[in-house]
């Protein structure tokens, strides 16, 4: 008879051996999912963050004295599509992780069929 007292919770020493791995294993993939998700959400943080400073600049203008020049409108113009185009590029960059966590999750959901 062995002196081996199992942990509380497990009834042998082998009852837990295989799913420390993969519980680590599990853990680390959500982890590294979660700071795509974060980086994708940071990326539209700055498109919206640049918009903002464009919507203040445009209600400075409309206080102005004077009208906006063709030039001021123009440039406003220009840095909107750049900041739209830098939105898009985040929502594609996102829908993209958004695809490899559901390829990811697909792996971890599968049932593994070795110990």
């Amino acid at each position: 008879m062995s002196d081996f007292t199992p942990p509380v919770g497990q009834s042998n020493y082998m009852s837990g051996w295989g799913n420390n791995g993969k519980t680590k294993e599990t853990a680390s993939r959500i982890d590294h999912i979660a700071d795509k998700a974060k980086f994708g959400i940071e990326m539209l943080g700055t498109g919206v963050q640049g918009i903002d400073a464009i919507e203040k600049e445009l209600i400075e203008l409309a206080n102005a004295p004077e009208p906006p020049t063709q030039t001021q409108i123009r440039s406003l113009a220009h840095r909107l599509d750049s900041h739209q185009k830098q939105l898009q590029q985040g929502l594609d960059r996102v829908k993209d992780m958004l695809d490899d966590i559901d390829k990811e999750t697909d792996n971890i959901q599968k049932p593994r069929s070795s110990w």
